[in-house]
């Protein structure tokens, strides 16, 4: 550095720009760099090798770095890369200093991380401005850095709410599900929220009705047809409507709601309450197998998907196969075959499905087969929605018995069960505990709405009134997680309490609505539930706090007593002539 420093070195500058580290072997380079530094405003920090550097970036975590390449022991390109590791979440310039001309050293100084050189000798002015040049970089950077995690934290946000929100929404669409003990399936959603869907319900004499479908492309949107398709399937199917009319009804409300680019393909299955025979409907879906004695019957589509066109064409016709004991069926969506091998690019539809399926035994099951080559051909995130469902027929499928209408309508019944001490994290499923006790007959259209009212009103009791904790934890980026974590500790407690459940039913005859009540009493201290209410002290953007009222939205009356201790819900059926079978 042969250039000498300009007169007014006493001058200082008023604003500080932060720490420089220098790093050079040659004691009068240090001096000369540390007075120009001082000058422009600089803390100037000296090292006078590489582990020097190292040693002094940790402790002082420096603004900017002037960096040596020929030194003693670890040089200038080996200190810069450790530094340039350390420092991979924020950017610290680094300026080489060196002598050295030739295009092969500029060249290693760009490789090792430098982010500029200045070759000795150099001028004040020229330092000057690549201190200046190197702050608007560094800077930029700096607020990409900040506007990134401003960004991040809101996209954590944003899917800890969607999170929340498929809890819920697979809860009502999939509680309703019966006979799932009798056919198994897999779902691999390529994002939160699954475009596939699978129903199943029993019919009026017994047999079972399954529906797999495939919404156009995958997450929110593929996913938000799937509550009318769950409400029509359901209901139609109690009532004993054919798979048709089903089929048309379907249709319509899809081909009302959906724009023209979006679509459903779909499997319909009907097995009757013998297991003897299958009636199958396929509308854009890959080909469903069927593993007989004789060998594989391959289910082709052989009409459009639902949505499309209305009403439905002509050649959507409803196919009938005799089956046997020892037959399975397997379906599946596009996402299984499509899915792209980790080997060569290859689908797995090519190297994985069809030399599982050319080894399917008769009477043996495939699933886990497939499941195994999935996983070892491929790795990663699915790229689209996979579901797998496989479906023996060796005995009758859907043996639900019957039961009649009036006697439906004219009994009363009443449910009760307390949870307490560790037991009170498992929230009971309404649907296993009542097809148990053989209550759910009757009431399957509204399942899941049931389900989703006893569930608001079992957490609030246990989260506010008997583990006393706060929504507004919830507030923070990282609230959920100590919420969560909060909630496990207090559940671990020795005795933390008990809630009791009581689930009753009231019939009103031909005339008036029959009724669900549904009261929950629980041992804590109680709550505010104004203050857990959406619209009082809750805003309205916040994941949280908007339970209660939900469930006031979906009952005739909801009542809290004893300092919130108490809670008494109506839930209001439909009358005695609309329910009943047909």
């Amino acid at each position: 550095m042969a250039n000498s420093l300009p007169q007014a070195t006493a001058v200082t500058a008023e604003v500080s720009r932060g720490k420089a580290l220098i790093v050079d072997d040659e004691p009068v380079n240090c001096r000369l760099l540390v007075q120009m530094l001082h000058r422009e405003g600089f803390e100037a920090i000296e090292a006078h090798n590489g582990e020097e550097a190292i040693q002094q970036f940790d402790a002082e975590q420096p603004d900017i770095i002037f960096m040596d390449v020929m030194m003693p022991g670890m040089d200038g390109f080996e200190a810069t890369r450790i530094i340039k590791a350390r420092s991979s979440h924020q950017f610290i310039p680094v300026i080489f200093l060196t002598a050295l001309r030739d295009e092969k050293s500029l060249i290693q100084c760009t490789e090792a991380g430098g982010d500029d050189f200045l070759s000795k000798p150099f001028s004040f002015g020229i330092l000057k401005a690549r201190i200046r040049a190197m702050e608007r970089v560094r800077d930029l950077q700096r607020a990409i850095a900040a506007k990134n995690q401003t960004l991040s934290a809101l996209i954590e946000k944003e899917q800890e709410e969607q999170k929340l929100a498929e809890r819920l929404f697979s809860r009502v669409v999939n509680t309703r599900n019966v006979a799932t003990e009798r056919y198994q399936y897999v779902q691999r959603p390529a994002a939160t929220f699954s475009g596939d869907l699978v129903l199943s319900q029993f019919l009026p004499d017994g047999g079972l009705r399954i529906l797999i479908a495939d919404f156009t492309g995958h997450g929110l949107a593929a996913a938000i047809g799937a509550l009318p398709v769950s409400d029509i399937f359901h209901s139609m199917t109690l009532k004993g409507a054919d798979d048709n009319s089903l089929l048309f009804e379907i249709n319509r409300k899809l081909h009302q709601l959906l724009p023209a680019d979006r679509f459903m393909a779909a499997w319909l299955v009907s097995i009757s309450h013998t297991g003897e025979t299958l009636r199958w409907w396929n509308g854009g879906m890959p080909s469903g197998w069927l593993r007989t004695r004789d060998g594989l019957v391959e289910l082709a589509s052989h009409t459009l998907p639902l949505g499309i066109l209305h009403p439905l064409p002509e050649c959507n016709t409803i196919n009938q196969l005799q089956v046997d004991s020892q037959d399975r069926l397997l379906l599946l969506s596009d996402g299984l075959l499509e899915t792209v091998t980790s080997a060569d690019g290859q689908m797995f539809e090519d190297v994985g499905f069809h030399p599982a399926l050319e080894q399917w035994e008769n009477a043996t099951p495939i699933m886990d087969t497939l499941l195994a080559a999935l996983d070892e051909l491929c790795c990663g995130e699915p790229f689209d929605d996979i579901t797998i469902v496989e479906i023996p027929l060796d005995s009758p499928v859907s043996s639900m018995p019957r039961v009649a209408a009036a006697h439906i309508e004219q009994s009363a019944w009443q449910w009760s069960i307390e949870l307490a001490d560790a037991r009170l994290a498992a929230m009971p499923s309404l649907k296993d505990i009542l097809e148990l006790q053989g209550l759910l007959y009757g009431i399957h259209e509204h399942l899941g709405t049931l389900q989703t009212i006893v569930t608001e009103l079992y957490t609030n009791a246990l989260e506010h009134g008997i583990l006393r904790l706060e929504s507004s934890i919830k507030s923070t980026s990282d609230g959920f997680e100590r919420y969560y974590r909060e909630r496990a500790r207090r559940l671990a407690a020795p005795t933390p309490g008990w809630i009791r459940l009581t689930l009753s039913y009231e019939p009103g005859g031909t005339e008036q609505q029959n009724r669900i009540r549904i009261r929950l009493r629980d041992s804590g201290s109680g709550f505010d539930p104004q203050q857990h209410s959406h619209g009082l002290q809750v805003d309205a953007s916040q994941p949280w706090g908007r339970g209660i009222q939900l469930v006031r939205d979906l009952c005739e009356s909801v009542r809290y007593d004893h300092n919130g201790t108490e809670v008494e819900a109506l839930y209001a059926l439909p009358s005695a002539a609309q329910h009943a079978l047909p």
